[in-house]
């Protein structure tokens, strides 16, 4: 019994029409879906999130030139770090709360006349989680920048309204990589109301080159190669065992096609982030946003996983593993449902031989790579001790008995 991991949402009947459609009112409609769920006057797209980040630090930067910190967490892309460190600016890390988030009562501690902002970085968190964060930079008059690349889409309802992630954000950066709930093979944005970024934020773009050709071919390859390997059987024939194999031997160049993380590098930037949004990117969005109930019924097929898999967590008690704390399936809507594990190089290596492939980096302790200074002793053991079980909707509550059930086997037999 085996499900691939990884479920990109991009159809390839959009893919193909991506490159006939001729519809000219796409980026308004784009803009103004995502300012309808982040109650944001003011959207831009860029070429990736990453990119949108720079802009924001840039105008920042030029803003307040005398503020040379920014807060943020050491769990985190490497690259994001990098791009603070390329801007020349101090990192640091607040202490982290259970759900791996910024805990509120140490960035009090954290923040001062030098901050320059507070990044938050949408992950495992709860909707309070981030309320506390964003009134704590609204005290201190410190501009919070919401990273919102992998909960685009989860919400809070509250009086039968909708509080979408990437709405508590001073600047709020989504991303539309080929692996998100949004799939354009690349593409970010940045959402804000400070209508002083306009003018700035114009000038940066105007001056941007055409995304790369080669560069987009590429990833187009890969998600064409992914959607091939989703087919049940040649996935279990062919790739499977490829990426077992792969992560037995520690293969890297094999594990970086699924963990693109894998393959960071301290550098500076590379030319082709000074790059407008591809056209075809903004063509993929536009299809996927006309379809907005597929996303939909993702998004409660995610929710229902998340549930159950909590369910039988709760009624399995097993007691070398915890599930992270979950106050809300529609805002910490999971794309891999996340749990902490004893032994974890041995319990992977159990799943894989049963047939069942997880994701074992989240992201990753920053610290380690950049040696920055950090406030939180077991960090370290979060990172080594996480894995994320597979969630899209071709996991069947079937699949997700039969997993739980090996992973108690799995502690049962030790």
């Amino acid at each position: 019994m085996s499900f691939f991991r990884i479920n990109i949402y991009l159809s390839i009947k959009n893919f193909f029409l991506s490159f006939f459609l001729l519809e000219k009112k796409k980026i308004k409609k784009i803009t103004t879906f995502l300012s309808n769920k982040s109650k944001k006057k003011n959207i831009y797209l860029t070429s990736q999130l990453r990119v949108g980040f720079i802009i924001v630090l840039r105008y920042l930067k030029k803003k307040h030139p005398e503020k040379k910190e920014i807060v943020i967490s050491s769990y985190n892309l490497a690259e994001m770090i990098n791009i603070c460190k390329n801007l020349n600016l101090k990192v640091i890390h607040p202490k982290l709360n259970e759900n791996l988030f910024i805990c509120e009562n140490d960035l009090k501690s954290r923040v001062n006349k030098k901050t320059l902002a507070v990044v938050a970085t949408n992950m495992f968190n709860t909707y309070e989680n981030s309320i506390k964060i964003k009134n704590t930079c609204n005290k201190k008059k410190i501009p919070l920048i919401e990273d919102n690349a992998i909960y685009f889409g989860n919400f809070k309802k509250i009086k039968n309204k909708k509080i979408y992630a990437g709405s508590f954000g001073d600047y709020s950066l989504n991303s539309f990589n080929v692996m998100k709930n949004i799939s354009a093979m690349f593409g970010g944005s940045i959402e804000t109301n400070d209508s002083n970024f306009s003018d700035f934020v114009g000038r940066e773009i105007k001056s941007y080159k055409k995304f790369p050709p080669i560069k987009f071919l590429v990833q187009s390859s890969i998600f064409i190669i992914l959607k091939i390997l989703s087919v049940k059987i040649i996935y279990k024939l062919f790739f499977f065992n490829l990426i077992k194999r792969a992560n037995f031997k520690k293969n890297i160049f094999i594990l970086s096609i699924v963990y693109p993380s894998l393959r960071f590098k301290k550098k500076p930037f590379p030319n082709y982030y000074f790059t407008k949004m591809n056209y075809l990117s903004r063509n993929m969005i536009y299809l996927q946003i006309n379809e907005f109930k597929n996303f939909n019924i993702n998004h409660a097929a995610k929710k229902n996983n998340n549930i159950y898999y909590q369910k039988i967590f709760k009624n399995k008690k097993i007691k070398n593993i915890k599930v992270l704390k979950n106050t809300d399936f529609n805002f910490q809507n999971y794309n891999d449902f996340p749990i902490l594990v004893k032994k974890k190089k041995d319990l992977v290596n159990y799943l894989f031989s049963k047939g069942i492939e997880t994701k074992t980096i989240q992201y990753v302790d920053c610290h380690k790579i950049f040696k920055t200074r950090r406030n939180h002793k077991i960090l370290t053991e979060y990172e080594n001790k996480i894995i994320c079980l597979p969630n899209h909707k071709n996991i069947t509550h079937k699949y997700i008995d039969y997993i739980v059930r090996c992973i108690d086997m799995f502690y049962k037999n030790l």
